[in-house]
């Protein structure tokens, strides 16, 4: 059973079976005494909204950080296929959603298209943290959404008794995916070292058969990484360094035999020879595809116990150096380079009576660098610094947070149009507060108020020109439109200089109840957005591509999750979940790709070391739907999951096997870009085998 002193917002998502340490926020550690299956609460937005262990990482690990997630209450996925998949937390994405690895930035290019890959994988992940409330005023003030961090051993936080380390490899049927991936961590002295690599291939991804080609044309893909760290640990200071490198290429999904070109010729039959000739020059045509390369090197100094009044410094900084390539034809046709750094300073202090807190300074600069004949928005330096701040203090059996953060972003771009700007600066302020009111040991309230300015990113505000992954044209909102003799003209904004942040106040309620037999975890929230940057379709007669350009405008955001779960036994757990987000302008309109409402349950059964799960899925019909965009049907998973674990002279063996969409549904995900071309894969059979020593 629960301890039951332990906060009823840790009742829910843990799957591990032993204790697990928990960091909520930077601020406190809680010990968690859970038994198999237990969740912690996904919905708690004064601390970690959620920390996913290890064991819980080996089943959900998939291709991609969204798919990987995309189970968790409140996340979904904007799945461009299976390795372009990045997280959408309460229906929004991209910018708003910021991606770090060990608290920084993981400095990619994924914030800039839905089509561009997540670096930050979870092979040689020991945790994820979902961050929501004052806990992500530490990471900057742009998470509206919130804050996913991808937490590994690449930099060691301590020094191990004995070598230590796993060899983990899986196959997975759907796009024949097979992945070796190892780690190794040793020390001497008081010296650590930690190393680990992977290796990934896949097809490509199999589709139920009663869709036109069987597989998501194009979805094939490959990445190989490593990592080599060190630290000096001392009772009072720790200084590590690390180095990774990460590759990967996969197809580019939508464009594959110039689809259109390819459906129009097959409506002429009389033509069978020519048809005939026309498909093998399809088969024989070099499909377009995406490579990236990143080094990145961090560094993080910590020191301890500097006074009764300081509890910790600490200095993290990490360089990441980018680089995206967009091959069409053999040939380089856009490639993208990033290169990013990033310093932040935080004391962990008690200054004030009855208060402990965080506060720090954040620096960040990159300059991202797109080239060639589809790179749609300028050469773009972004500088940033900000002064945050998070506190606490406990009033008997309410805890009172707060959090607050000030900003000053300056965006550098290279315009060629006459009197452009040469930059463009930002002030976002944000802050938050939020209670935490222990009625009693079983029922828990939350309330958190906030207020979070974002200032708007280079490609909302200086993109012009085509996007080959969504095939679309895309337009910033420092440009206007205009006609002229059926040509598209463009010119810098006369009104650019209202360009604002994008605020967004929030009301967030939580209701947390944990017993003996039976837990609940409840959120309810509102959000006001104004100047909202979002895409809408510009009708040009005689245009090609659909134009789309940023625009600003207030929106609201609302909806809620809840999870449940009944102990049977010791042995039976039944849990199951649902959220709900809604998206919609001044004028009533919806936003375009909002995830539906979804229902999920989840049997787990364990029996002499082996433990069962049995879950299904249920996303509803969308209908509430953007102008000119289509609606999608509702449809039905199932999986199923069977995993061992036992004791070896040397070390710990588990092994698993894990069957999705038994039912080979097939299904479209409205987040997505290419939800026509790319459907969920039909039914799959994924099995692994780990050895830790």
């Amino acid at each position: 059973m629960l301890n039951k002193k332990l906060s009823v917002a840790l009742i829910m998502a843990v799957w591990a079976n032993d204790a697990a340490s928990v960091t909520l926020g930077d601020v406190e550690t809680i010990e968690v005494k859970s038994r198999a299956q237990l969740l912690r609460s996904d919905l708690d937005s004064l601390i970690s909204s959620t920390l996913i262990e290890r064991q819980q990482l080996e089943l959900m690990q998939a291709s991609s950080l969204g798919e990987t997630l995309k189970m968790i209450p409140g996340i979904h996925a904007s799945y461009f296929g299976p390795s372009s998949s990045s997280p959408v937390i309460r229906g929004l994405g991209g910018p708003r959603v910021k991606i770090m690895q060990n608290g920084l930035d993981g400095g990619d290019a994924s914030r800039l298209s839905p089509d561009h890959q997540v670096s930050s994988g979870t092979s040689s992940a020991t945790q994820v943290e979902i961050l929501r409330g004052p806990a992500t005023l530490l990471h900057g003030s742009g998470a509206i959404g919130g804050v996913i961090n991808v937490i590994d051993q690449r930099i060691p936080t301590q020094l191990p008794d004995q070598v230590s380390g796993e060899l983990a490899t899986s196959y997975n049927s759907g796009d024949g995916q097979k992945e070796l991936a190892g780690s190794i961590i040793t020390s001497k002295d008081k010296v650590a070292v930690y190393i680990d690599g992977f290796v990934r291939d896949a097809d490509e991804t199999k589709i139920p058969d009663h869709s036109e080609h069987g597989v998501i044309e194009n979805s094939q893909a490959q990445a190989n990484g490593f990592t080599l760290g060190g630290a000096y640990i001392d009772d009072n200071f720790r200084l590590g360094l690390s180095y990774g490198w990460l590759s990967s290429q996969y197809g580019l999904i939508g464009h594959a035999h110039h689809d259109e070109e390819h459906e129009e010729h097959e409506e002429h039959e009389e033509h069978d020879e020519h048809e005939e000739h026309h498909e093998d020059e399809h088969h024989d045509e070099l499909m377009p595809f995406v490579k990236t390369a990143q080094h990145r090197y961090q560094l993080q100094a910590q020191w301890f116990d500097l006074s009764p009044q300081i509890s910790e410094l600490s200095i993290k900084a990490a360089y990441t150096d980018y680089r995206l390539q967009e091959i069409e034809e053999e040939q380089v046709a856009t490639q993208i380079n990033n290169q990013s750094t990033e310093v932040k300073a935080q004391i962990h202090h008690r200054w004030f009576d009855q208060w402990q807190g965080v506060f720090g300074l954040h620096w960040q600069k990159s300059k991202v660098n797109p080239v060639g004949e589809e790179a749609n928005a300028p050469q773009t330096t972004t500088d940033s610094s900000a002064l945050f701040t998070t506190q606490k203090r406990d009033f008997g059996q309410l805890q009172w947070h707060l959090g607050a953060r000030i900003e000053r972003v300056t965006l550098t771009p290279t315009l060629s149009q006459a009197d452009a700007i040469d930059s463009i600066s930002f002030t976002p302020i944000s802050w938050a507060t939020g209670i935490n009111w222990h009625a009693n040991e079983q029922h828990q309230l939350l309330a958190n108020l906030s207020h979070s300015q974002r200032a708007l990113s280079a490609s909302e505000l200086f993109s012009f020109g085509e996007h080959l992954g969504t095939s679309t044209f895309d337009v910033g909102a420092y440009f206007s439109m205009a006609q002229q003799q059926e040509q598209a003209l463009y010119q810098p904004a006369a009104a650019f200089n209202a360009l604002e942040t994008e605020d967004a106040t929030t009301l967030d309620l939580g209701w947390q109840y944990g017993g003996d037999k039976f837990s609940w975890a409840s959120s309810l929230f509102y959000s006001e957005v104004k100047g909202f940057a979002y895409q809408q379709q510009i009708h040009l007669s005689g245009a090609g591509l659909p134009i789309y350009q940023y625009q600003q405008d207030r929106v609201t955001i609302k909806g809620g999750e809840l999870q449940l779960n009944y102990f049977v036994n010791e042995r039976l757990t039944l849990s199951g979940f649902a959220d709900y987000a809604l998206v919609t302008l001044t004028n009533g309109d919806y936003l375009p790709r909002m995830p539906p409402l979804r229902l999920g349950a989840k049997l787990n059964y364990e029996v002499n070391g082996w433990q069962f799960g049995l879950d299904a899925s249920h996303y509803t019909k969308q209908n509430k739907v953007a102008l000119d965009e289509t609606t999608t049907s509702a449809y039905s998973l199932l999986g199923l999951s069977l995993v061992k674990e036992q004791q070896l002279s040397e070390g710990r063996l588990s092994y698993y096997i894990k069957l999705n969409n038994i039912l080979d549904q097939y299904a479209q995900v409205h987040s997505s870009f290419v939800k026509d071309k790319a459907p969920l894969p039909g039914f799959s059979a994924k099995a692994g085998v780990r050895w830790s020593f």
